[in-house]
């Protein structure tokens, strides 16, 4: 992980979990101080660095930071913290008024950012415009968060024992690495730029895409079979799709022969069964890849009977071998 952390090519890197309490701010307080040399910021798709878990009302770590870093807060931790920061920016973001700020001693705070893709987009460019070499994103694994956008150049996910039991999480990997397998789309430049900028589903015949007015594969099987009729190309799809929904249309997808491209793989909300059928009897690529760099084990179960922490690494890991999974802890 150092190495791909250190290369100058990963500037925005998030952190992801498959579950709740899966480690991240572990795995984001380990990262920070593996690496005290890079000019650090760091900001979140919520709230980070809570001092307990909101449902089973457990300990949780608060974000620590050393002096440089940058980070995002509210005026309750700008107030907290003092003379120990210096305010770079503020703006209000759907009435909430946000800070970038650096810290100027160590410190131990919380962390958060805007709601939309766009502000914490903004967020980001601001910090690296303020020093940052590296941003670190508390994330999501979500269509619609910043986490699986272009602009994050790796993901690294916290795999969590609050997830399930041990095979289910095997079974939830596997579909994951399955997902960051599919290949990136060949498309123009020009062709890159129209689907980005849709978020309707479109077609393409002879030679042109061609918005089909639709904005989800839900409850609209009957439309895009009559669209199937057609014979296009290609189908981008930037919505999700889900077991139901494929179930009903995967045979006029194999019978027509039809290229689906997706926005990201995250957008297949599909079983791990389906998914291998998807894969198996379809031409299938992605806009964004899932850019899953690393992989950190989180023994902890918030809620749950503790789990023995070395028989999980071990089992986890001896069904990847191919992977290299970090334990949080170790990057304490």
């Amino acid at each position: 992980m150092k190495d791909m952390i250190s290369t100058g090519v990963m500037r925005n890197i998030a952190l992801v979990g498959i579950s709740k309490n899966s480690g991240k701010t572990t795995l984001l307080n380990g990262i920070l101080a593996a690496h005290p040399e890079q000019r650090w910021a760091v900001l979140s798709t919520g709230i980070d660095g809570e001092t307990e878990d909101r449902v089973f009302k457990t300990p949780k770590p608060r974000v620590r930071l050393h002096p440089g870093c940058i980070f995002c807060c509210d005026s309750a931790w700008l107030d907290t913290h003092k003379s120990a920061v210096t305010v770079l920016y503020s703006k209000e973001y759907a009435g909430r008024a946000l800070y970038l700020a650096r810290a100027e001693t160590a410190l131990e705070t919380q962390i958060t950012g805007p709601s939309s893709v766009r502000q914490q987009r903004e967020i980001m460019l601001l910090m690296h415009r303020y020093g940052a070499d590296k941003v670190l994103v508390d994330g999501s694994l979500d269509r619609k968060s910043i986490a699986l956008e272009k602009s994050i150049d790796m993901l690294i996910l916290a795999i969590g024992a609050s997830f399930g039991t041990t095979e289910q999480i095997i079974l939830e990997l596997q579909r994951l690495l399955i997902l960051r397998e599919i290949p990136l789309a060949e498309l123009s430049r020009y062709e890159t730029k129209r689907l980005e900028s849709s978020e309707n589903i479109l077609f393409r015949l002879n030679g042109r895409w061609w918005d089909s007015r639709m904005q989800s594969l839900i409850r609209k099987e009957k439309e895009v079979l009559k669209l199937l009729e057609r014979n296009p190309q290609a189908l981008y799809i930037p919505t999700s799709l889900t077991d139901a929904v494929y179930e009903r249309l995967s045979g006029a997808f194999a019978a027509k022969d039809v290229r689906l491209v997706i926005r990201h793989p995250e957008c297949l909300k599909l079983s791990l069964p389906i998914l291998n059928q998807l894969v198996r009897d379809n031409r299938l690529s992605c806009l964004i890849p899932f850019k899953i760099k690393a992989f950190a084990l989180n023994s902890t179960a918030v809620g749950k009977e503790p789990v023995a922490a070395e028989q999980f690494r071990q089992e986890i890991r001896g069904a990847f071998p191919q992977e290299t999974f970090y334990d949080v802890m170790e990057l304490q």
